[in-house]
């Protein structure tokens, strides 16, 4: 018999007609990405803490994480961009011994004239009716009673001519809630004072856990957004990300995250980074809160990099974030080597991608280190990789290894070093060069790759490829020299 099958067996007499259907060849290995969002509930919310669960929709997401929570926020800032990848949450309760951030208003001037007030709390509008024959005491007591939208992250209540602002959630994520007057210009009505403490002293950020059980192996999460963003969260994740990203498990995330702070807070922060995994955009002293803002950026980046992992994410709008300024060329330009991401801000506050970068930035030994600098590098590698093993299980499961081919006859599953370098060479020219344009330069590739049996267990075959990736494109630079006469 010359061909091998899986299901006939060659010791047959009765006479019939024997097909098997084999199907080994016949998958492309597409799945639905699945996204994870990571991020505090509150009591309210029926999900059990720890644990990854899907949502089927904002409404669901509110149920499972309670309305108004962190987690809730973020799945409405997610689904408002993409609609399509699954979409999965990870809650957790605040930290007992945590402690809510706090801020205050003060009246300190009565309006003389009536008007409305235009507060805006973590970018979201609270108007308060103001009238002249208010005294300060009701000034206060009004702005309280009109902080009542549950998307706004925080409860208020005024003592005297003081309101106080406290977090919806303990932690050092409420100390990034901002507070501000008149965003859009608005009047404020005449000779109204008011004076601001802003948002602070939230500690007690909630422990990450056994990231390794808490996620499993039995779904791959390539997208996470990381509401949660303290240094100790991102370090936890971070050695998530590199022992997903390696055999065995070879299924590797791509984080993003959000930074609230002002040039030096924002390089003092990144340049003690060092993960290859993880994408954390400076937000600058922008409205829109952290956790919001790594919904939003993951909504923006998941789909385009699922598509084409090595196609530049500068330009895509990050919906729903809101920009009043931003970093000058010289302090952005200085955080993309100290491993933050930048965005840009348009005349009207809306807010694009200018360039996703990850946080790794050295060697083991101090020296700069660039292989990482696009997230674009890790997601197409990982890409790539799925590709190779899912064409070598669909080609080379159930065969028998040999060195090479001493003329085994057509039809007999036999693995030699020639057919596991022909299936390496074959995938890159004609599917990952010729059909999705990830890599460049066959000649190269052809060149430098090596197949070998191993010595040592013929059941095995190494090889080392080196393949030639394409990148972004952000930078076009020209001179431009010219004559006055010729």
């Amino acid at each position: 018999m010359t061909i091998s099958f899986n299901n006939i067996t060659q010791a047959l007499r009765y006479p019939s007609v024997y097909i098997e259907i084999d199907g080994s060849q016949a998958g492309l290995g597409q799945d639905i990405p699945a996204v994870l969002l990571v991020g505090q509930k509150l009591p309210t919310g029926t999900a059990p803490t720890g644990e990854v669960l899907p949502i089927s929709s904002v409404s669901d997401a509110k149920t499972k994480a309670g309305a108004g929570s962190m987690l809730a926020q973020m799945a409405a800032r997610y689904r408002a961009i993409d609609p399509t990848l699954d979409v999965y949450i990870l809650p957790y309760a605040d930290n007992v011994a945590g402690v809510a951030a706090t801020g205050t208003i003060t009246v300190t001037g009565v309006a003389t004239v009536a008007g409305t007030l235009a507060l805006y709390i973590a970018g979201k509008l609270v108007s308060v009716g103001i009238t002249a024959s208010m005294t300060l005491a009701q000034i206060a007591t009004a702005i309280a009673a009109a902080i009542t939208d549950i998307e706004i992250p925080v409860t208020a209540s005024a003592t005297g001519v003081v309101v106080t602002l406290t977090a919806r959630h303990k932690g050092t994520c409420g100390n990034n809630i901002d507070i501000r007057l008149n965003l859009y210009n608005e009047t404020l009505p005449t000779n109204l004072g008011l004076t601001f403490a802003l948002m602070s002293g939230g500690t007690g950020d909630p422990a990450p856990g056994n990231l390794e059980a808490i996620l499993g192996t039995s779904r791959w999460y390539r997208y996470v957004a990381l509401g949660i963003n303290d240094a100790a969260t991102l370090a936890a994740w971070h050695t998530e990300s590199q022992r997903r990203y390696q055999p065995p498990v070879q299924a590797g995330f791509r984080a993003f995250t959000a930074h609230r702070g002002d040039y030096n807070a924002a390089a003092a922060f990144g340049v003690t980074k060092n993960y290859e995994h993880i994408v954390d955009l400076s937000l600058e002293i922008n409205p829109t809160s952290t956790w919001e803002a790594a919904a939003i950026v993951a909504a923006a980046a998941a789909p385009k990099l699922y598509n084409s992992p090595v196609e530049s994410l500068e330009g895509i709008q990050l919906t729903g974030m809101i920009g009043v300024s931003y970093h000058t060329w010289t302090n952005a330009n200085s955080l993309l080597f100290k491993g933050m991401s930048v965005l840009q801000v348009n005349k009207d506050g809306s807010c694009s991608i200018k360039r996703l970068i990850t946080m790794h930035q050295f060697r083991p030994d101090g020296s700069a280190d660039d292989a990482y600098l696009d997230v674009n590098a890790p997601e197409v590698l990982e890409r790539i990789r799925y590709e190779q093993r899912i064409g070598a299980i669909k080609k080379f499961v159930g065969t028998a290894a040999a060195k090479t081919n001493e003329g085994y006859r057509p039809g007999l599953r036999i693995t030699t070093e020639d057919s596991v370098r022909a299936f390496l060479l074959s995938l890159y020219q004609h599917k990952l060069l010729q059909e999705f344009g990830w890599v460049q330069n066959y000649a190269y590739y052809k060149s430098t790759l090596i197949v070998e049996q191993d010595p040592l267990n013929p059941s095995r075959f190494n090889y080392i490829d080196t393949p030639v990736l394409l990148s972004p494109f952000y930078i076009l630079a020209g001179r431009a020299q010219f004559l006055k006469a010729v």
